[in-house]
């Protein structure tokens, strides 16, 4: 196995009484995971997911990148019927970020990663610290829309409502794939109590100033995310990578694809992938014709220039005269018909796009469920999004007790609210969650 140092730190944080996220390190496995839910049941879902990890990828087997999907499907499924057995377990939930060594059939050894929700994982290369996962959240789809910056999202009010977790739904989709073992690698997995309190140049210099001990490293970043605000539990592990393949020349750029990225032809015969792990800001997007190159910025490629031609210019003769040309000229009349079919073309090539466009927004507007208070403090489950984009707004599906029927646990659980894949999710956890408190005897 790949000769690896490892070192860890957990904190409940400056503003919660428990600690509700869990972790696991050594033995080629290393897992992080923040649990949700009241009654401690998060802290009971995050420790379920981690020893169902522990036990399914075993220091002594032959793992593959299959068997840690298989065991965060499975772990999952468990919270998921425990949620529905436990009614103080009832909407449960964690996510996960996980990377185990495992027998991969290209390269032998290699590291296999895997995510989901919004806790993180990371690796740092040549001092260089580069997001592996992509946070499965509500301000990310926000990024990725182009709706707000990553700066913005770090700070936005909605930042810690997950669109993906284990335990919520009987099936989740994990993001996975495998990446070569480099020498001198070191690799970050946190909750996100971490990246919302401090930022990746800061979680950068604390781990350079720590470069020779993980433990320490790991300790001086939940401190540094303490020190900010410790709204939330904390949890740091670090892998640094002591022997393995050797690592490529400094200024080569280093990028992995998820396996669910759907561009197969990025793929080489390998089955190893490239992905821009951060994406360039969008608003640099379109402001030039440009490729991304890997770094931080879209930096325009040049290119081979191609001739600009006159159609109605014919090369000169030496005496200054047209030259012949044994072609009959193309009419002009018939170039401006074949311009003019261009441009209809083009224009419902544009219509086209739009539509579609339109139908993608509406689609995506009317996406997922959450639960709220109306104006007259009903508990309703709306379809769509919290935010009502253009003139889509959420529509009410179902009713649930009143606010004055509830207590203050619950009330704070329904002012968060809580989003929802499916109605049926929805309806259950306002069935088993918001149950109104019962009238005292007389």
């Amino acid at each position: 196995m790949a000769e690896l140092r490892w070192g860890s730190a957990s904190h409940e944080g400056q503003l919660r009484s428990q600690n509700e996220d869990h972790a696991h390190t050594g033995d080629g496995l290393f897992v992080v995971a923040d649990g949700m839910g009241g009654h401690l049941a998060g802290e009971v879902a995050s420790e379920m997911a981690v020893d169902m990890l522990d036990e399914r990828l075993p220091a002594d087997g032959e793992n593959s990148l299959d068997d840690l999907v298989a065991a965060i499907n499975d772990a999952n499924v468990k919270i998921y019927q425990g949620s529905i057995d436990d009614p103080d377990q009832a909407g449960m939930g964690t996510t996960v970020t996980a990377i185990a060594v495992v027998d991969d059939p290209h390269d032998g050894e290699a590291f296999a990663v895997a995510n989901v929700g919004d806790s993180r994982s990371y690796v740092m290369r040549h001092n260089r610290l580069r997001q592996l996962t992509i946070d499965h959240s509500f301000v990310q789809e926000l990024v990725h829309e182009g709706a707000i910056s990553r700066a913005e999202a770090r700070t936005h009010p909605r930042r810690n409502i997950v669109t993906r977790a284990l335990g919520i739904e009987p099936y989740v989709r994990v993001d996975s794939w495998t990446m070569p073992i480099i020498r001198g690698d070191r690799f970050v997995l946190c909750s996100d109590g971490l990246v919302d309190e401090i930022t990746d140049e800061a979680i950068t210099e604390i781990l350079l100033a720590h470069a020779d001990d993980p433990d320490a490293a790991a300790q001086a970043l939940v401190d540094a995310a303490n020190e900010a605000g410790g709204r939330d539990n904390i949890t740091v592990v670090i892998v640094d990578v002591l022997e393995g393949d050797d690592p490529p020349d400094p200024t080569a750029e280093f990028d992995v694809v998820p396996l669910w990225n759907d561009d197969q032809d990025d793929q080489d015969e390998t089955g190893e992938s490239e992905i821009v792990a951060d994406p360039p800001d969008t608003e640099l997007v379109g402001a030039a014709p440009a490729l991304y190159d890997g770094g931080d910025d879209v930096t325009p490629v040049p290119g081979a220039a191609l001739p600009i031609v006159d159609p109605d210019t014919q090369p000169a003769a030496a005496d200054g005269t047209p030259a012949a040309d044994d072609a009959t000229p193309e009419p002009k009349p018939r170039r401006k018909r074949l311009a003019g079919f261009a441009r209809f073309i083009l224009a419902l090539g544009v219509a086209a796009v739009l539509i579609l466009g339109f139908a993608i927004l509406a689609a995506w507007a009317r996406t997922g469920y959450f639960v709220a208070f109306d104006d007259d403090d009903q508990v309703v489950i709306y379809q769509g999004r919290q935010d009502s984009v253009l003139w889509f707004d959420p529509t009410v599906e179902a009713f649930g007790p009143h606010r004055d029927e509830l207590d203050a646990t619950t009330i704070e659980l329904v002012e968060a609210q809580p989003t929802f894949e499916s109605q049926a999710s929805a309806e259950r956890f306002v069935s088993e969650r918001l149950k109104p408190t019962p009238e005292p005897d007389e």
